[in-house]
């Protein structure tokens, strides 16, 4: 049987890119050579410059001028001749103040045209298969959003882990294995070839916790994303957008984790979890990061109750009444014993 969409009758979804850059100009050729290169070819960029202070501003400008792009390409020693870059595929967005991570995203969500949508930090680094595989996944379940395991790399793009222990269920585990050449120890192919999915509900993964990596792991389904234009106080969350983005879009309609590592996460001095690069644990976040994400912990219910309260009749006519008070009692009462661990951990540190 051929492909649904290859008469032409059926059309293939379009997935919008959002970027959120702050300070990160460095590392945007990195990123978008990583795009242009995806074997799923029906995306949009929408990159958002949160008032940045460094060349952010001056490389969003020349984007779309080919001297320039190859002037940075060249800077950064990428292969610019494997990068065409698709002009009428972007959009740029500067902000005239600082909105955050979360408000930057929204703000390029208005204006995304996708039926699926990526957050994207500016600078981390995405496979050829990331939009294929994400979107693999969707076709094939109906969650709000999918989130995919990660690799390690640090500032200077030196690999550090292909499997890290900031991805959800993984750990360092006992193994056997034949001794590889070079180039197939850096190899991914056989984990992104034979991924595992697992869904979760409201059972599985409680509202609050936390099962999923962060922004760059993600593909929402626009429909769903886009109920968070209403959110009423974006700058509440200048930092960890992943994390009111994400349990919200858990709450409404369920998430899928996908095994194969789709993206390197960057680890460096300015980012939020700036930890040693071979340890993306939370045994090893700095004080001052786990304090952070325990206030996110205690916000988040009160926020999110808030976000419905002031929202109530849409959200009635969005879902039907029933379902948002299930899912109102969803919040009300998910304190479970992970929560309380999390809680009792902070107490200790300084």
């Amino acid at each position: 049987m051929q492909s649904l969409t290859k008469s032409g009758i059926l059309k293939k979804p379009k997935v919008s890119i959002i970027i959120t850059c702050f300070n990160l100009a460095k590392y945007l050729p990195d990123l978008i050579n990583s795009i242009e290169n995806q074997t799923y070819k029906n995306f949009e960029v929408i990159i958002v410059n949160d008032a940045s202070f460094d060349e952010t501003k001056e490389f969003l400008d020349g984007l779309l001028s080919d001297n320039f792009i190859e002037k940075i390409f060249r800077q950064k020693g990428t292969a610019f001749g494997s990068v065409k870059i698709s002009k009428e595929k972007y959009k740029v967005i500067h902000n005239l103040k600082n909105l955050g991570q979360f408000g930057s995203f929204l703000e390029g969500l208005k204006v995304a045209d996708g039926e699926f949508v990526c957050l994207v930090d500016a600078d981390d680094v995405l496979v050829p298969e990331y939009l294929a595989c994400h979107l693999q996944v969707h076709m094939n379940t109906s969650v709000a959003f999918t989130s995919a395991a990660q690799f390690e790399i640090d500032e200077n793009s030196v690999v550090h882990s292909l499997v890290s222990l900031a991805s959800s269920g993984y750990k360092n585990e006992d193994f056997s294995a034949n001794l590889k050449d070079e180039e197939e120890i850096f190899n991914l192919k056989e984990k992104i070839e034979n991924f595992e999915v697992k869904v979760l509900d409201n059972k599985t993964c409680k509202f609050g916790n936390w099962a999923w990596g962060p922004t760059t792991s993600a593909m929402m389904r626009k429909s769903a994303a886009e109920i968070l234009l209403k959110y009423p106080t974006p700058k509440d969350w200048m930092k960890g957008a992943d994390k009111i983005a994400f349990t919200f879009l858990h709450l409404i309609g369920g998430s899928a984790l996908i095994s194969a590592p789709l993206f390197a996460y960057r680890r460096h001095k300015t980012n939020l979890s700036s930890a040693n690069p071979v340890l993306g644990n939370f045994r090893y976040l700095k004080p001052d990061c786990v304090k952070l994400y325990v206030g996110y912990n205690k916000r988040i219910r009160f926020d999110i109750l808030r976000f419905f309260f002031k929202n109530y009749d849409y959200f009635c006519e969005r879902f039907n009444p029933l379902n948002v008070k299930k899912m109102i009692f969803s919040i009300i009462f998910s304190i479970d014993f992970y929560t309380l661990k999390r809680a009792f951990k902070s107490l200790f540190v300084r």
